[in-house]
């Protein structure tokens, strides 16, 4: 049994998994559970309670089966406080499927993709260049959906809102059309010589909404609220602690680069000073040997692949409270409109 919750700063504990690659064919599925400190952990206990003897790592693995193994009674008690994780997933499908479109059109064949792949791997010089901006292409388009990015563009809005008023400086200020503050994420920073781009932006866009997803539900539409960023509940959400597993820790890193980044584009004017505001620290190394917050989001995590891989996108907004789905937050019955217009747009059958 662990007895230590982990880093004390840290206000949530995120691990991470992915679906069998047998079940999600040509794409890639990057699955995070984050456990807040506030979560009741009943959940936890109840699923670990056969185990509690048990020595060395506890693996989801074994949890999962005895999740599986619930009687009907059991397992409705279980996500009353289970369905209180959030879940944090991105799915590269949607971008890859757009880009299979580009190169179909672009080389007027149906296989352009899998044809410039098989060059590619027959060391075609060219095919290997034309392989590499299309996978560029589906990585930008991964990262103009991150959740820092949604961020930023509500946060902009909401500031439009003057004190007092019904943001009428928004309509008068550009004849009624709202721009908000310009925000890139440099695709080089997820470079790596021995993993996907892809790949990468589609776990960081994931891992990292454990981090914005606070700020995103923190943003005030009082202007008041926008005049000093210690008034601003959604900086304070940005400047506190988060803790991850150990695993990654270069993807921790650069969402607290992106933080701060995100911090700099929200003009409090001369207030701003991030000395003087410091920011806690995110934790990227933490053993899920060693906190049992770390634990509780593994098991959740390996629960999350479980509904994932049998019921899809639908299945886990019907079990999670709150689900956040290629960069935004999700309901089930978003799930399901984004489904069939996947569905009606061939992506699969």
């Amino acid at each position: 049994m662990i007895l230590r919750p982990g880093p004390e700063r840290a206000v949530s504990f995120t691990d991470d998994t992915s679906p069998d690659t047998r079940n999600t064919k040509n794409r890639h599925v990057s699955i995070h559970a984050k456990v807040r400190k506030e979560n009741r952990l009943d959940w936890y206990y109840d699923l670990i309670r056969p185990f509690r003897h048990t020595s060395g790592e506890l693996k989801s693995r074994r949890v999962l089966l005895a999740y599986l193994a619930l009687t009907a009674h059991a397992r409705v008690k279980l996500w009353d406080t289970l369905k209180e994780v959030q879940v944090n997933i991105t799915d590269s499908l949607p971008y890859q499927e757009r880009t299979k479109e580009l190169a179909k059109h672009s080389f007027k064949r149906d296989d352009a993709i899998d044809y410039i792949r098989q060059r590619a791997i027959a060391n075609d010089e060219w095919a290997k260049v034309i392989l590499e901006r299309l996978n560029n292409h589906t990585a930008e388009s991964i990262l103009l959906d991150a959740p820092s990015r949604t961020f930023t563009y509500l946060h902009a809005y909401a500031r439009e809102y003057p004190m007092g008023g019904y943001g009428l400086g928004r309509y008068i200020r550009g004849m009624g059309e709202f721009r908000p503050p310009k925000h890139e994420i440099p695709l080089d920073r997820f470079e790596s010589n021995s993993r996907s781009i892809v790949r990468t932006v589609t776990e960081w866009t994931s891992k990292s909404a454990s981090v914005f997803s606070d700020a995103i539900d923190k943003i005030p539409f009082e202007g008041f609220f926008h005049s000093h960023p210690m008034l601003d509940p959604s900086y304070r959400a940005l400047r506190k602690s988060h803790a991850f597993d150990r695993g990654n820790k270069k993807l921790v890193d650069l969402t607290d680069e992106e933080r701060r980044d995100v911090a700099r584009r929200m003009q409090y004017h001369s207030y701003w000073q991030e000395e003087e505001y410091p920011f806690e620290p995110l934790y990227g190394d933490v053993d899920s040997r060693e906190s049992f917050y770390i634990q509780a989001s593994d098991i959740a995590a390996g629960i999350t692949k479980h509904l994932f891989e049998t019921g899809g996108i639908i299945a886990v907004t019907k079990h999670f409270e709150y689900v956040m789905f290629n960069g935004k937050r999700t309901s089930s019955e978003e799930a399901h409109e984004t489904i069939l217009k996947w569905k009606s747009l061939g992506y699969f059958n």
